[in-house]
């Protein structure tokens, strides 16, 4: 059920060369590395999709913490690197890893995958997403409680619109198609 549209959106915005890697971006990784250690606050994350799955799947702990720091954050994404490659790239297609990606993390407003999602915020199917609806979706990702719509529409609008930015950018909208959203109001359409 999942549209072409929103998963553009995401694929834009969160591993624009998901359908060109095995699981692992050598380039992506060594980017946001030197980023990091540079101390830039932009750097980004070197995670892709997949590896995204990998940590939501198989990285707890015992107390459901997942190790982001130190030694055991080191040893997880290693490990995450290697569940991505050998075990979810060489058993699943890439529509169904994007599936797994959308349909279990929380989306802010007490919502779990983009199907509850839609419904909250939009009163609709997933299927029946338009751009500009898909590309606000697809910017609650990064951070569901602050971009979250009810929490602020001021943040929910300014980060929809990086998500419109970057679809220009990978090639998946037109500049135009950009502007034509841009005008959208976030509190108009929801229920």
């Amino acid at each position: 059920e999942l549209p072409e549209v929103l998963i553009d959106a995401i694929v834009a915005t969160e591993d624009s060369r998901f359908f060109q890697h095995n699981g692992f971006d050598v380039v992506r990784f060594i980017k946001a590395s030197l980023g990091q250690i540079a101390g830039q606050d932009g750097a980004g994350g070197a995670s892709t999709l997949t590896m995204q799955v990998a940590k939501n799947a198989f990285s707890r702990n015992e107390e459901g913490k997942i190790a982001s720091s130190g030694l055991s954050g080191i040893i997880r994404k290693f490990n995450d690197i290697y569940i991505s490659i050998f075990k979810i790239e060489k058993n699943y297609t890439k529509e169904e890893i994007i599936e797994f990606y959308v349909n279990a993390p929380f989306l802010g407003n007490s919502t779990y995958g983009v199907k509850q999602a839609s419904q909250t915020y939009f009163g609709k199917s997933v299927k029946d997403l338009t751009l500009a609806e898909a590309s606000l979706l697809a910017g609650i990702f990064n951070a569901p409680s602050a971009y979250n719509p009810y929490n602020s529409i001021e943040l929910a609008t300014k980060r929809r619109s990086t998500v419109l930015n970057l679809m220009v950018r990978h090639g998946y909208i037109t500049e135009q198609e950009k502007e034509d959203e841009m005008p959208w109001q976030i509190k108009k359409i929801m229920p």
